[in-house]
């Protein structure tokens, strides 16, 4: 007759500590690596685009892209508060500048065949813009009430025709004048201007332009803004 040996039984394992940090879940970590991805996407990739901006000015000698025919503002001139009137005598000043991007035209004299050219391509290229027209807005400031005509103003739809007393009109005008002395250009007026959503003057498009090419710049610049 066999013994059965005598067996010991195995040593009792610790208690765990209730109060003991446990190991995150792989669903905890991979929400976790999501949340940081996110927070370097929104800081890191407007710094880029605007590192990617910088170098293709550089690259196009101050030019936007190789199609672009408009003339950089340099520097840009951010625009100081001003006081001017709409059509129908409200207040309009740089609020309304922003949050858009701006055709600004300043016609001298009577609006003539440049006059009419230049007001034809802004409300064109608008047009051309398709689906993203509504970020673009087209101001004139007149010298006189009458210096466009009624029927000249119905055919363009939408357009912010601009006046003022003469103290409110120079006081604007000075300030699109220095942009030009800071250019190196003093003469005439007879380009369109672009102003960003931040008030900044920033493009001149010479009045002989191909308004496709104006197109193209505007197209492109709404394509890479993250405003207006």
């Amino acid at each position: 007759m066999t013994r059965n040996a005598s067996t010991t039984p195995p040593p009792a394992m610790p208690a765990a500590d209730p109060s003991a940090p446990s190991a995150p879940s792989p669903q905890a970590i991979k929400a976790s690596q999501r949340k940081l991805l996110l927070i370097l996407a929104c800081f890191g990739i407007p710094l880029l685009l605007a590192i990617v901006w910088l170098q293709v000015l550089r690259a196009s000698d101050g030019t936007i892209g190789d199609t672009s025919r408009g003339q950089l503002v340099q520097p840009p001139l951010p625009f100081e508060e001003f006081a001017l009137q709409d059509a129908d005598g409200q207040p309009w000043g740089l609020a309304e500048l922003r949050g858009l991007w701006t055709f600004l035209y300043l016609p001298e004299g009577e609006c003539a065949e440049v006059c009419e050219k230049n007001l034809y391509h802004m409300r064109q290229v608008r047009l051309a813009l398709n689906q993203r027209m509504d970020r673009l807005q087209r101001v004139v400031l007149t010298e006189s009430p009458n210096q466009l005509g009624d029927e000249l103003v119905a055919q363009h739809p939408g357009l912010q025709v601009l006046g003022g007393d003469d103290e409110m009109r120079a006081g604007f005008v000075d300030q699109v004048r220095s942009a030009e002395g800071a250019m190196g250009d003093e003469g005439p007026f007879g380009g369109i201007y672009l102003v960003d959503p931040n008030g900044n003057l920033m493009l001149r498009f010479d009045a002989d332009l191909d308004p496709r090419l104006m197109l193209k710049d505007v197209k492109h610049l709404l394509k890479i803004s993250r405003i207006g």
